[in-house]
């Protein structure tokens, strides 16, 4: 063993993580290359060069435990205690309205124990894996495409599919495209014909199985993740945010028919109207909301009817039963996590690592704010859960499976160099 190498080997005794020892060796060979070379362009030989190269690096046990502490995998507390808090306290809704949903606890509470197992399991794996390998992803994706076109169970015009006892729709695909498109755009920042392409052929493949609320919040998510990517060119931007608002009504018009959207608008704009029909749910939740009072109807719950009660509209729930008080801290809990997750982006150097994170905000942001904004009579209501609160297996596989990316982000946030 040369003196490099044994000088290498001394440094990564001293480090525990065995990622952490491949980084800092990796760097610091790099710099010993580096440093070698200028010893041999001084008139050094190879060998010489070397040993003095090594020399000047200092004592490697002082080093190794320097760069252990420095290097060693990070692990955000506070968004995983956000996290957990968050999933418990989706166990409410089911606990506080009618007791034909009591059967559905016990699947919940299973569902947010395999929750957790998936964020801990993606947050241990390295996400990096998935730069060179979001090709795999897209095909997956268009596995399961397959699957919904031509196994799918049709409900209401919208197909579904069955894990075992769990029913989905087409969300259960937006994971798999936010992972992909953060490889097409680490890979082809520059390539804009190839990622219209690849934007409106996913469209034309996802549109014809989607319901409105999951094709808007993928075109969404392309959006965020696009404009993340471009950012630091304000031409670009604003012909982007042009292009993605007509393109959107394109998409919507041609996919949605004219009674459809006309049904939902006038239930929104003009409830009382149409309250036997489109109105009749944005007059219940006012008539709920206005009713909730600062600390709740805990009392009159015997009164309170509204279809979805636990999962679409998890937060008139909340803010009939326990009132106003604790739907606020509700939402600022909520907001904490986007809030939580963009600080992270902060921190993190990789433009890939970045990605992911941009793509895991906006598929958790979208249907939160939304979700708030449609029981406030604010946007026209859609079927878009609340995060973390809404009931459904999937919903809660799909927001761990984004808190675990982020969390693997963050884990290896100080194991990325330009050098490598």
């Amino acid at each position: 063993m040369n003196d490099k190498n044994s000088f290498l080997q001394r440094v990564k005794n001293q480090i525990k993580s065995a990622e952490a020892k491949q980084f800092v060796a990796k760097e610091l060979d790099h710099h010993i290359e580096k440093k070698v070379e200028q010893l041999i362009d001084a008139g050094n030989e190879r060998d010489v060069a070397e040993l003095k190269a090594v020399q000047q690096m200092g004592d490697p046990i002082k080093l190794g435990l320097k760069m252990g502490h420095l290097h060693r995998p990070k692990v955000d507390w506070g968004l995983i205690s956000l996290f957990i808090f968050l999933q418990l306290i989706g166990l409410l809704p089911l606990l506080v309205t009618s007791s034909k949903y009591q059967p559905s606890i016990y699947q919940q509470t299973t569902s947010i124990f395999f929750g957790i197992v998936c964020a801990i399991c993606l947050m241990l794996f390295d996400y990096r894996k998935l730069k060179e390998k979001w090709w795999l992803i897209i095909g997956a994706f268009g596995v399961i495409l397959m699957v919904f076109f031509y196994f799918g169970t049709y409900v209401n015009g919208n197909p579904y599919i069955r894990f075992g006892p769990f029913k989905t729709n087409s969300i259960i695909v937006l994971p798999f495209l936010f992972i992909s498109w953060a490889g097409v755009f680490y890979q082809y920042t520059r390539r804009y014909v190839l990622i219209t392409g690849i934007f409106l052929f996913s469209v034309l493949l996802y549109a014809p199985i989607s319901v409105f609320s999951n094709l808007f919040i993928y075109i969404v998510v392309v959006f965020a993740m696009y404009i993340w990517t471009i950012r630091k060119h304000r031409k670009r931007v604003i012909g982007t945010f042009i292009a993605w608002i007509i393109g959107t009504i394109i998409i919507f018009i041609w996919k949605y028919n004219e009674y459809y959207m006309k049904h939902r608008l006038l239930g929104f704009l003009f409830p009382e109207q149409h309250a036997n029909e489109s109105g009749y749910l944005n007059i219940q939740i006012k008539k709920y909301l206005s009713e909730a009072g600062w600390l709740g109807q805990k009392r009159n719950l015997e009164h309170f009817l509204l279809p979805e009660s636990h999962t679409d509209f998890a937060f008139v729930t909340f803010t009939y039963s326990f009132g106003w008080i604790f739907s606020i801290l509700l939402i600022l809990f909520l907001a904490t996590i986007t809030m939580r997750m963009f600080w992270i982006s902060r921190k993190v150097v990789d433009p890939f690592g970045q990605l992911i994170i941009i793509g895991a905000v906006t598929l958790y942001s979208v249907p939160f704010v939304y979700n708030i904004a449609m029981v406030l009579g604010l946007l026209p209501l859609a079927g878009i859960g609340l995060p973390f609160i809404s009931y459904g297996t999937v919903h809660v596989l799909i927001n761990s499976m984004l808190i675990g990316l982020v969390l693997s982000v963050y884990r290896r946030k100080d194991l990325f160099t330009t050098a490598a």
